[in-house]
């Protein structure tokens, strides 16, 4: 029987000096072999791209930004994820645990308040402007120099610039047109939509999660349309084709394998809702995502 999934998944981070007890590590991108990576891969920590010189495409859960000058991405865990730059690539790779980040953000009320980390937002990157990226690069390297000193503490003043850093970024953050500030609503379609990520294979419908958090359908469906802009429905089978698209690319599963690991018990089925809202069928989709990303 074929591996489940053949995508490379980066549990330790390739870029520090010490491959035990990841927490942090931070390295430039300039001159490296290894970048870009046009195949797609994730990470288990959080991954911060930032790009002083790039021209090219970042796929990130399969939808595709533009990478220029003054980029930057940023990667949760689990995320999948491949870029491209026809030009000479030069600027930082951010790695750091999850933990690492919940000793800066201990409450989940603060951690919802970066963009970034708002189950709503659908721009994982800022595209800063040459004096913007001026400005901040000094934190950057302030965080390389303390970091490759080796000093006592280092980790504690690498995570208050760290915090500085991903604070003045979230100032420049511009949300959307309609976004406003974080809703009422939020705590509860962010627990929703953990429990769609540990449980959408098992749970059958929308009251099936009503019941579990202990809500009437209609308030939880309210909460998480006034949140995210989508019925609760719309973000289970967003998850569902997520997890479709994940299994396309990166296991040797056939279709119909993967239609009953997802619980359609009609192939045929499963490969017409695919296409109805990815807009190509499940075969077409594995093949744009069969090899390394065109430059």
């Amino acid at each position: 029987m074929p591996a489940e999934s053949d995508l490379p998944n980066f549990e330790v981070s390739e870029f520090g000096r010490d491959g035990t007890a990841f927490v942090f590590d931070l390295a430039r991108l300039d001159g490296r072999a290894d970048i870009p990576r046009p195949f797609l891969h994730r990470h288990s920590y959080y991954h911060l791209l930032w790009m002083t010189s790039a021209q090219g495409q970042h796929v990130l859960d399969f939808e595709t930004f533009e990478v220029r000058p003054h980029s930057v991405f940023f990667i949760s865990p689990g995320q999948v994820h491949a870029w491209t730059s026809t030009a000479p690539t030069a600027g930082y790779v951010l790695n750091f645990s999850a933990e690492f980040f919940l000793q800066m953000y201990p409450r989940a009320d603060e951690l919802a308040e970066f963009p970034f980390f708002h189950i709503a937002n659908a721009d994982p990157v800022l595209y800063l402007t040459p004096a913007q990226d001026a400005q901040l690069r000094p934190l950057l390297q302030s965080m390389e120099q303390e970091f490759s000193g080796g000093l006592p503490w280092r980790y504690d003043i690498v995570r208050s610039l760290l915090l500085i850093l991903l604070t003045r970024l979230r100032r420049l953050h511009r949300p959307r047109a309609g976004e406003s500030a974080l809703p009422k609503s939020y705590s509860l379609a962010k627990r929703f939509k953990l429990l769609v990520d540990r449980h959408y294979l098992e749970f059958g419908s929308l009251q099936d999660y009503a019941k579990a958090l202990l809500v009437t359908e209609r308030r939880l469906n309210e909460a998480v349309k006034s949140t995210t802009g989508k019925t609760g429905s719309q973000l289970i089978h967003d998850r569902i084709l997520l997890e479709a698209k994940r299994l396309l690319t990166q296991s040797e599963l056939g279709i119909s394998e993967i239609a009953y690991r997802l619980n359609f018990e009609d192939p045929a089925y499963f490969s017409r809702f695919f296409k109805k809202h990815v807009q190509a069928t499940p075969g077409d989709f594995k093949k744009m995502f069969a090899g390394p990303l065109a430059n």
